[in-house]
């Protein structure tokens, strides 16, 4: 609960109480607010300061509220149309005109230079890449229910009054804000990554392209746009575009290009001010609530990022200045235990700030001691029992999930984050050579080490059962698999004496990777790409190669004529599709089944990528017996070969010659 401070209660009341003539809490959002579910419009003013005039658009936006109710009642989307009648239901029992709520992070009105003249051609040049109102809107209004939910980056019921505000201004031959219009760009682009089915055969239909074809487009024109904004040209939805560009470029395994782009968004969020609470001085505490959750983002991207891509960090991770947002934006009066969807994010953070001081000045989590290791775990452990009910390790609160589905994604992307970090700490004694030890705790550490990732691939799987294959893209899908298999593979071939901590799970659990990142092989490049270099790793030790699962793997591919199989032969995976204006269906927390060994071939799926893959090319190129040019997106700089302690003398390197033909 945020109470109003001192210096800023000159008035008794926010704003919209007092025209409303109602007892307000004087806390942001004042109960009136929270219950009428427009959190964003509570703001308290000072009477020394005078309101200033509503601008035109806001006059144009209530008119054409006004005007169109009766046929957007009719509309096909339908999530986008009960925001908007619900604010026409708020505004309709006012004798005047309420002013449009006023926004920091929206672009101020000013006189029209050479350089707004220059922004309004690039607008022009892009607008033809925007399909017609019927198809974008369907494509907004599944990013508004279901694809936000992932990071929650942007604020549905304003980016909502501004889809409708920017639809009124093009009908109307007005003017275009060219920062909206780069971000609406970018929301159709990173949507059309995760289409339901039918949402594609209606893409197909309409528009006679691939949703490929169409997403590819839409990125193409946000760049042309953002182009044509000036270092100097920083508002809110720069961030926000920025950041769904390197979301978008993520889900493309384009992971060196999103690393960038990540610099870059955080260098414009820092010309805002995002990182310092006291740029916030001042400002409404929705604006603030706002910046302080971007600010989150780009913290917890850049400490997965660079652990992940083994980088230098781009934000000072102890840096402790910077204020959590306190999530009482979503909050409900009806449903008081209901998490904010951003919570899994904010948690997200609050775990990498609690571990930062206990790593001190280590860059390198090889150079950790194990004494700052069991430090950094317990703390991960003590975070673990402080979770919330609704995300909790064992025995989660899943009454929420039916009328909130979007929690089930969210509750595996925090869990497998967790458990990724931990793994992180641990991985140098998984991949050490248990005959060299380096301290006395190298033992317990790497049993420590096992326990953990044998757990990561549990709730990989489950992830990968409730993804696939629709969010297949979603680079963590991917990331969590491969990393921890491959770490794995190191322990068990590292492991001559046969005493490693459940053995036997151990390689079961590398087959039941393998069988995960086959399927998704038939999604995405990433995919693709490590899948075949697991494949090759396990083939190459002879101790996972000789493996019963595995060689009936092996069998089953030599049996396959798998680079011409035809797609006729393919019998394809039964897909879930995505209700419209819901998340993905949920599906029952169970223990992870058997992987299908007798299922050789993979059925081949739809895919959004343009693979190209060639077995015997990748082989050629990234040959084992010496260092790996291995080319995954960037993401051979985690998976790098030698990242793997391994010596070559413990790999059978002929068997990288006895492979499918």
């Amino acid at each position: 609960m945020h109470s109003v401070n001192n210096e800023s209660r000159a008035t008794t009341s926010c704003t919209e109480c007092q025209r409303r003539k109602q007892k307000c809490s004087r806390e942001w959002p004042c109960n009136h607010c929270q219950a009428r579910k427009v959190p964003h419009l509570c703001q308290f003013g000072t009477k020394r300061l005078q309101q200033p005039s509503p601008p035109k658009s806001a006059f144009r936006y209530a008119q054409l509220l006004s005007r169109k109710s009766s046929s957007l009642r009719h509309s096909n989307s339908s999530g986008i149309v009960r925001g908007l009648l619900r604010h026409e239901d708020e505004r309709e029992a006012s004798p005047t005109l309420p002013s449009y709520p006023r926004m920091a992070w929206t672009p101020s009105l000013k006189k029209e230079s050479s350089e707004d003249s220059h922004k309004s051609d690039a607008v022009e040049g892009v607008l033809h890449a925007i399909p017609p109102r019927s198809i974008t809107d369907a494509i907004v209004n599944h990013f508004l229910s279901v694809v936000n939910y992932r990071y929650s980056a942007i604020y549905a019921p304003i980016f909502t009054d501004h889809y409708v505000q920017w639809w009124s201004d093009r009908v109307n031959g007005r003017t275009l804000l060219p920062e909206f219009t780069c971000l609406l760009l970018r929301v159709l682009s990173y949507s059309t990554q995760y289409l339901t089915r039918e949402l594609r055969k209606m893409i197909e239909f309409e528009l006679a392209c691939s949703p490929q074809t169409m997403t590819d487009r839409f990125h193409e024109a946000a760049e042309q746009l953002s182009k044509s904004f000036s270092t100097s040209n920083a508002c809110i939805e720069r961030v926000q575009e920025l950041f769904y560009k390197g979301a978008w470029l993520k889900s493309e395994s384009r992971i060196v290009e999103s690393w960038h782009s990540l610099g870059c968004t955080i260098r414009v969020a820092q010309e805002l001010g995002l990182d310092k609470e006291s740029s916030h001085a001042g400002l409404p505490e929705f604006d603030a609530e706002i910046r302080r959750r971007l600010w989150t983002l780009l913290y917890i991207w850049d400490w997965q990022m660079s652990a992940w891509l083994g980088r230098p960090h781009l934000i000072d991770q102890k840096d402790l200045s910077f204020e959590f947002p306190n999530l009482r934006l979503d909050s409900s009066a009806s449903e008081p235990n209901l998490l904010s969807p951003f919570a899994h994010v904010a948690l997200q953070a609050n775990i990498a700030r609690r571990i930062a001081p206990l790593l001190g000045d280590v860059q390198v989590t090889s150079d950790l001691s194990p004494d700052q290791v069991y430090m950094a775990l317990q703390e991960i452990r003590n975070f673990i029992n402080e979770l919330p009910p609704v995300f909790r390790m064992e025995d989660p609160d899943l009454t929420l999930d039916e009328a909130h589905p979007y929690y089930v994604f969210q509750r595996y992307q925090l869990h497998v984050v967790i458990h990724l970090a931990m793994i992180d700490l641990l991985k140098p004694y998984l991949t050490g050579d248990p005959k060299n030890p380096r301290t006395p705790q190298d033992a317990k550490l790497r049993k420590t080490g096992v326990d953990i990732a044998l757990k990561m691939l549990d709730i990989a799987r489950l992830m990968f059962n409730h993804e696939f294959p629709i969010n297949a893209k979603f680079h963590m899908v991917v990331f969590c698999i491969f990393d921890t298999a491959t770490t794995l593979c190191s322990a068990i071939i590292h492991d001559v004496d046969d005493v490693l901590h459940y053995r036997e799970r151990v390689m079961g659990a590398v087959e039941n990777a393998l069988d995960m990142l086959q399927h998704l092989s038939h999604i995405t490049k990433l995919g693709a790409s490590s899948y075949w270099f697991l494949f090759k790793l396990v083939q190459a030790a002879p101790v996972l190669s000789h493996y019963g699962p595995i060689t009936k793997r092996q069998r089953a591919l030599h049996r396959s004529d798998y680079s011409n199989s035809s797609s006729e032969a393919r019998t394809p995976l039964p897909e879930q599709p995505l209700p419209m204006s819901s998340a993905p269906v949920i599906e029952p927390e169970v223990k992870p089944a058997a992987p299908a060994y007798n299922h050789m071939p993979v059925p081949e799926m739809e895919t959004t990528d343009d693979l190209s893959f060639d077995l015997e090319q990748f082989l050629a190129q990234n040959p084992f017996g010496s260092s790996s040019n291995l080319d995954i997106g960037g993401m051979e700089v985690v998976w790098d070969w030698e990242d793997l302690n391994l010596d070559f003398g413990l790999l059978n390197n002929d068997a990288i010659d006895d492979r499918p033909q």
